[in-house]
């Protein structure tokens, strides 16, 4: 199974500074963290920019998480609608955990 990337954009409200912006990341992780699928969340921040790399376990995951709703959810809370970009990641190196995750290790279900 290839796990999938897939990486939020959308504009912050006009004015928002960077602290403010950071907390609005903080209060929305408990919604992510009990998201299905999701392995990891990297917010990003850039002026005047939000959004997130986000670890899926399925390309399945996460186009279920990024539904109609959730769009409205993000367009009505940052006042523009998000950008989103899927990229499939076979592999994933992980220095920190000091952990690789490689495709050609998952075992496929029998059917």
């Amino acid at each position: 199974m290839t796990q999938t990337i897939a990486v939020v954009t959308y504009r912050l409200p006009d004015g928002t500074d960077r602290e403010t912006a950071v907390q609005m990341f903080r209060d929305s992780i408990p919604r992510y963290m009990a998201t299905e699928g999701l392995l990891r969340k990297n917010v990003l921040y850039n002026e005047g920019l939000g959004g997130g790399a986000y670890l899926w376990e399925s390309r399945a995951a996460a186009e279920a998480a990024y539904s109609d709703e959730w769009k409205a959810y993000m367009t009505e809370k940052y006042g523009h609608p998000p950008g989103l970009t899927f990229y499939e990641s076979p592999i994933t190196m992980d220095r920190q955990y000091d952990t690789v995750f490689d495709e050609k290790d998952v075992p496929v279900a029998a059917e």
